[in-house]
């Protein structure tokens, strides 16, 4: 009889099948790298669905991330069900940017609890380009850093610029730069600086952080004592349009440039036409004129007299 009842109450337990334990989590924040637990579990843990799965919703389009068959969570979904047969939770690890959004834990068309994942990505912090000096021999920290140290890139990498060319300085195949090169991002997930050792005259130039193709930040290295003839180069954070911009600025203003010139130009030789024909037209009196000039006043100088000579009239020049 006892066992009898033992069997009925073990069938309805189970027949009762799993209740989703509703919760009000909000929103879960995680900081990229890191791993996340996204929270499902019935309400009784002994409780095991006929089945479930873990979907991020997109829209009308739905995509499950239990599957290992997946590219997206191959090697980065951890269950707990095969312990707890309750406890549908996953375990993300690995967070990207990419991984924000809502996602739904379902056991049936009716039974289901949805969970939003925010993800908070690095930003660098350091400034768009800087300026850091060394001396030859010396150590020098090209900085580069997440604005939030706990976030984690998906992949960052330091390139020297030389032109159209870039050369990878963080890799330990590179002869130039084989055991002077020392990263921190492991013990500091968002701490994307390097430690450059030994510098040489050679190492002077413009590094590049750069964790996306939009996401990068420029370093120029002065080493005392390099030549810098020839050499120097240009920002290469500036950006192409901001040239453009100030090539068709110039292009707009130097029409109108030479025009007030051409106009100032024209005035000047004007006047100065006007000016010489008045002085002209003032000197040029003839003999007749000078003698109706009443400015003109004449003095009779009577000479001795000699035979046949007559008294002559000297002009005199006005005072």
């Amino acid at each position: 009889m006892w066992i009898s009842v033992c069997l009925i109450s073990s069938f309805l337990h189970i027949t009762a099948g799993c209740t989703l334990l509703v919760t009000n989590y909000g929103k879960i924040t995680v900081y990229s790298g890191q791993s996340v637990l996204l929270p499902c579990s019935c309400s009784k843990t002994q409780a095991k669905p006929p089945s479930f799965t873990w979907t991020k919703l997109r829209g009308q389009q739905t995509t499950e991330i239990i599957s290992t068959q997946s590219d997206l969570y191959r090697g980065r979904v951890e269950m707990f069900n095969s312990t707890s047969p309750g406890n549908l939770s996953v375990l993300l690890s690995h967070v990207t940017e990419d991984d924000q959004g809502w996602y739904r834990c379902q056991i049936s068309h009716e039974k289901y609890s949805d969970v939003e994942l925010t993800v908070e990505g690095c930003t660098l912090s350091e400034p768009r380009s800087r300026v850091v000096n060394a001396s030859p021999g010396q150590s020098v920290l090209l900085p580069c850093s997440c604005s939030k140290t706990q976030a984690k890139p998906p992949s960052f990498r330091w390139t020297k610029l030389r032109g159209q060319q870039t050369t990878e300085i963080i890799s330990t195949q590179s002869d130039l730069y084989r055991g002077r090169v020392e990263m921190f991002n492991s013990n500091s997930p968002g701490n994307l600086s390097v430690l450059l050792s030994h510098v040489t005259e050679d190492d002077q130039g413009w590094y590049r952080c750069q964790i996306s193709h939009e996401k990068y930040s420029d370093v120029e290295l002065t080493v005392e004592g390099a030549d810098t003839v020839g050499t120097s180069e240009e920002d290469p954070s500036s950006s192409p349009q901001q040239y453009n911009t100030i090539q068709y600025t110039l292009l707009a203003v130097l029409p109108v440039i030479l025009i007030i010139t051409g106009v100032a130009w024209y005035i000047y030789k004007r006047n100065k036409g006007k000016k010489n024909t008045g002085e002209k037209s003032s000197g040029s009196k003839t003999e007749g004129e000078k003698k109706d000039d009443p400015s003109v006043m004449y003095d009779t100088v009577q000479e001795p007299r000699n035979n046949n000579q007559e008294e002559t009239t000297t002009p005199l020049s006005a005072p």
